[in-house]
Formats: structure tokens, C-alpha cells, sequence
């Protein structure tokens, strides 16, 4: 499907002015980020990690819960620490459970099961857990939205702390602690921390407590040194890689190239990863997705095991274990991607979701399929597989749709269970209301999208020529990273560029290289896959594209490249 290209905004006169020695360019994507003060520059350029990261203490409960904790650890308390299955709830288990270990607890953790408990804390698990005599539980990336559950605890004398980043209810349980920084209530200045970015604050809370008796340079270290799973949970939990969410993921990535966690290490050999060159990207491609595979195939205690191992052959065997289940996820994602298309006679302008189920369909799958669908065909894609009681669905949206507060509240008095943000949520419905359900969406996404022309968009941030791309260029961009949401990569468009030599690439010839002249500078690029896109493209043509900066390096060579995201408008034989 082509895309339009949205071109950003040029920056005004008067902040130019404010910034004369900043390269415009820089300063474009500063602007395109809401980065417009000297302090926020600073901050984005030059993390701190003392000065850029808040005080725990900030939020209203984390007196109360740390000393809750220290409370455990001086009665000898049984302590369980419930998570979740995907990577951001398994990091956020897997640093609790180190930060519990290093004042004495010994902590039991309670991943649920995606596909017989699904998200959260359910009745099942709780009944178990007081069964099993604990007395005091503390939930990581889940529990503000239980209320129910948390009440069996509290009737059954089982104290909870909250530890979560998700949506606030309209009623919050009665939780011994509630830490969340998105909550109404608090002053926090970062709301959108991910599970284990709100799990850290509590471990910082922990460690900067007075009761932890350590000396401040080992207490600092003993906050670096979690920052690994921080990275990781944040990263593949999609939160805005801006403020203190850029501090801890900057800092993170260089704990995560020398993490002592031996499942990391093994890791990244199975995976094949460059620990010299550890970015976003190897999180969001290599790391992450064998975490999540563990939740998605099976249990994702197996990851959990991963990362708090301190066995070599465990670590070893895990690890494979992961990677084997990360490739049959890949298979299984395409076969149920594959049987979903049998079921879309027709997408038209008049088509304005996807909405496909088979009682069949994996679980731990559909949320990926949902994505997938939604990107081909850019419509908001519901997928609905079952769970032997009731139907289960994940949604991915559109720029255009918040999927939570426009479509899924809208039936909320019909599901059992429901969750999520405004890209991706979820929800549990009866048979005997799927019929109904699905009318609402239509009837929403209808209105909704009435007028709304369908197609992807691509966020151009500003217009280059072939003069710009030079090493000074790529330096200033360098201090971007780390990458992520709300500080993407950034894409450039270059116009009128003439084909000077067109080559294709790879064993399938699927990719071509380009070579470019703008106003008598030439510069080669690279498209990957673009040979069967734009099978007629030939020398003499001029095109338009839109393209990212990286370096290329092999043989102990080093050299800026040039990769085409899209090509438009171009003409023939200029």
C-alpha cells in the first residue's frame, strides 16, 4: 500500500534565533520532538543520571511500601511477586525479584499463564496464593485494574502492593501501596513509565531507604546495575523514549552490554548479537522477541528463569529453548496470518476494520497477527481467538483511532475483562455478545472514519540535499539515539534526484542500489526489497524519496549510507 508523506512542520523564525549555533537540521528534529527549551536540549543530549531521574519518593505510597518491604524482611514474611508474561512484565519481575534477594527476602514469583489466566490477577492464582500462606504480595506491570482480587487478598489478610502503568479505573483496589505514576493523584513528572520502569522506582525506593545499609557509591552502583532490564522492558513496552524514559534506557544499554545476568549473555550469542553495538533495535529485534516467545508458545517463566540465573547450563539451555520458540512463533504468526486473509473477501473504501476469528488460533499469536493485519491493510484489526470459556480478542489501531477510549469503552458492560492503550488493548467477551460487540464497532468505527482516506502515513522530518549528508551530519544524529517512540529515527526526504546507475542485490535480487546526483553531487543508496516495488525504475529517471542515515561497516571500512524508505513522484528519462 503506498503512503502519504507528512512533511513536519518547518521550525518558526524565532526559534531559530533562540538557537543560532545549533545545525538547522538539528535543530528541526529538536522542534519535531517538542524539545524546545535550553533545559530540555540539555537534558536530551546529555542525560544525567543523577540530575534527570526523579525521586521515587515523589510518589504517595512509596514511603508506605518500602516500609512494608524491610517489614517482610525483619518478620521472615513469605513474599510473592506477581508479574506478567510479556517482556516488560518479566524484566519487571526478574528486578524485583534481584532487588528482594539483595535485603534478605527469598521471593517466590507468579508469572500467570496467557492463554488459561490471561492479564493480571485472577481468582484462581489468588485463592492459590493465600492458600499457600503468604503474606504479602507485590504485583509488577498488572494489578491497578483488580479490584475483586485484590479484596480476596485483603478479607484472606494478605497485604498488596501495586506496582503498574496501566490505565487508571474508575475505582482503585484497596491495596496496601498503589505505585503508579500515571495516576491522577500524583505529582509525578513522568507518567508513562513502562512496568519496569515503575518496578525500578520501587527498587530505587528500596535502595535510597535508610534501612538499606549500604554506602552511597554502592547504592548508586546497586541502581545501575538493574538498568539492563529496565532497558529492555521499556523498549519492547513501546513507551516514549523522551525525559526520564531516554535516561534510563541511554544508561540502560550500556549496562546491558557488560550485564553480569549470564541468560543475557547466552542471549546474545544464540541471537547472534554485536554486544559492542547494542542499540533500541537490538532490543526490539533480537532481545525482546525471544523473551516474548516464552509467554507466547508456552510459560513465560522460562524467561523469567533466564534472567535471574546464575547457572551456566541453564542459562545455556534456556536460551536455546527460547530461540527454538522464537522460530516456531515466527511460523505459527505466518500460518495464522495466512488463514486470517482467507477470511477478508475485500478491502475497499468502504472497509473501515478487520475483524476475523477461529477458535483455534493461538493466543499468545493473535495480538502479533492483529499488528500485521493492521499494517497491511491500515485499518484498525480485531483477531479473536478462544480460550475454551470465552472469546479472547487484541486489537491493533490507526493514527486516526484510539482503539481504548473511542471503540472498546464504548462495550465495556459487555466483556469480562478488558485492557490496554490507545494503539493496543484487548478484551474477553461471551458468545452471546460477539454479535453485538461487533456491531458497535461498525457502528463507531463508521462515524469514526467516514471521511478519513485510509492509508499509512510516513513522518517525514525535514527536507535534505545530497550536500547535507556528510559526518558531521551523521555525528549530530548519533546523539539521538537511543531511538524508539516518540524519538524515531529520523527520515529525510530528498527531491529531484536523478538515477545515475540501478543495480539489484541479494541471492533473490530483491534489493537495489542506487546511484544519485543532486545539483552535481552524487551519493549511492540502498532499497531494500525495492526491486520488486519499483521494478520499472531505470537511469535517467527522477524520483523523489524519503530515506533514514546509518553507517555501514564491514572489512574495517566505515561509511555513511543512505536507505530509501520510499520512492514517489518520479519521472522517466528526465
Amino acid at each position: 500500500m503506498s503512503k502519504k508523506w507528512k512533511l513536519a512542520e518547518p521550525i518558526p523564525d524565532n526559534f531559530t534565533d533562540q538557537f543560532p549555533d545549533i545545525n538547522p537540521i538539528v535543530l528541526q528534529l529538536l522542534y519535531n520532538r517538542g524539545i524546545v527549551t535550553q533545559e530540555a536540549i540539555d537534558e536530551f543530549f546529555n542525560a544525567d543520571f543523577i540530575a534527570d531521574i526523579c525521586d521515587p519518593y515523589v510518589l504517595i505510597d512509596m514511603e508506605r511500601a518500602v516500609k512494608r518491604i524491610f517489614r517482610a524482611v525483619d518478620n521472615n514474611e513469605e513474599v510473592l511477586i506477581y508479574g506478567d508474561y510479556d517482556a516488560d512484565g518479566v524484566t519487571s519481575s526478574a528486578l524485583l525479584y534481584d532487588i528482594f534477594t539483595q535485603i534478605g527476602l527469598r521471593p517466590e514469583v507468579y508469572i500467570p499463564q496467557r492463554e488459561t489466566e490471561g492479564y493480571g490477577l485472577n481468582e484462581g492464582a489468588v485463592k492459590e496464593i493465600i492458600d499457600r500462606k503468604f503474606s504479602l504480595v507485590v504485583t509488577c506491570d498488572c494489578g491497578v485494574s483488580n479490584f475483586d482480587e485484590v479484596e480476596l487478598f485483603n478479607n484472606a489478610g494478605v497485604d498488596v502492593i501495586i506496582t503498574d502503568h496501566h490505565k487508571e479505573p474508575e475505582k482503585l483496589p484497596n491495596a496496601y501501596a498503589i505505585i503508579h505514576p500515571g495516576l491522577a493523584r500524583e505529582n509525578y513528572k513522568t507518567k508513562n513509565l513502562a512496568g519496569v520502569g515503575v518496578a525500578y522506582k520501587l527498587a530505587s525506593g528500596i535502595i535510597k531507604s535508610e534501612l538499606f545499609v549500604k554506602s552511597e557509591a554502592e547504592k548508586e552502583k546497586s541502581l545501575k546495575w538493574l538498568l539492563d532490564l529496565v532497558a529492555i522492558g521499556s523498549v519492547t513496552d513501546m513507551v516514549p523514549l523522551i525525559g526520564e524514559n531516554r535516561t534510563l534506557v541511554k544508561y540502560g544499554l550500556i549496562v546491558l552490554k557488560k550485564t553480569r545476568r549470564l541468560g543475557l549473555q547466552q542471549l546474545y550469542e544464540i541471537a547472534g548479537t554485536n554486544v559492542n553495538k547494542i542499540n533500541s533495535n537490538t532490543i526490539g529485534f533480537q532481545i525482546g522477541p525471544r523473551l516474548n516467545a516464552a509467554g507466547r508458545m508456552d510459560r513465560a517463566n522460562n524467561a523469567f528463569e533466564l534472567l535471574k540465573t546464575n547457572n551456566l547450563e541453564t542459562a545455556i539451555k534456556i536460551s536455546r529453548e527460547l530461540n527454538i520458540s522464537n522460530s516456531k512463533r515466527q511460523d505459527l504468526t505466518n500460518k495464522i496470518v495466512s488463514e486470517a486473509k482467507s477470511q477478508i473477501d475485500c478491502v475497499d473504501e468502504d472497509t473501515k476494520f478487520i475483524f476475523v476469528r477461529d477458535k483455534k488460533w493461538n493466543l499468545g499469536i493473535i495480538g502479533l497477527v492483529a499488528g500485521k493485519l493492521s499494517q497491511e491493510y491500515y485499518r484498525p484489526s480485531f483477531v479473536l481467538g478462544h480460550d475454551n470459556k470465552y472469546w479472547v480478542c487484541s486489537c491493533r489501531s490507526i493514527d486516526e483511532v484510539d482503539i481504548m477510549e473511542e471503540v472498546i469503552l464504548k462495550f465495556k458492560d459487555k466483556l469480562i475483562r478488558f485492557g490496554g492503550h490507545k494503539s493496543a488493548a484487548g478484551f474477553s467477551i461471551p458468545d452471546e455478545n460477539l454479535e453485538y460487540v461487533q456491531n458497535v464497532i461498525k457502528n463507531e468505527l463508521d462515524k469514526k472514519l467516514e471521511n478519513v482516506e485510509l492509508k499509512p502515513s510516513l513522518k517525514v522530518e525535514a527536507e535534505l540535499n545530497l550536500s547535507d549528508i556528510d559526518w558531521n551530519l551523521w555525528d549530530s544524529l548519533d546523539k539521538f539515539e537511543p531511538f524508539g517512540v516518540e524519538n524515531p529515527e529520523p527520515k529525510f526526504l530528498l527531491k529531484n534526484c536523478i538515477i545515475k546507475e540501478i543495480s539489484t542485490m541479494g541471492a533473490d535480487k530483491s534489493h537495489l542500489r542506487i546511484t544519485l546526483e543532486q545539483n552535481g553531487i552524487i551519493k549511492r543508496a540502498v532499497g531494500f526489497g525495492f526491486a520488486n516495488k519499483f521494478p520499472d525504475l531505470k537511469i535517467g529517471d527522477k524520483i523523489d524519496l524519503v530515506v533514514t542515515i546509518s553507517i555501514n561497516e564491514w572489512n574495517g571500512n566505515r561509511n555513511i549510507e543512505i536507505y530509501i524508505n520510499d520512492i514517489n513522484n518520479f519521472n522517466k528519462n528526465v
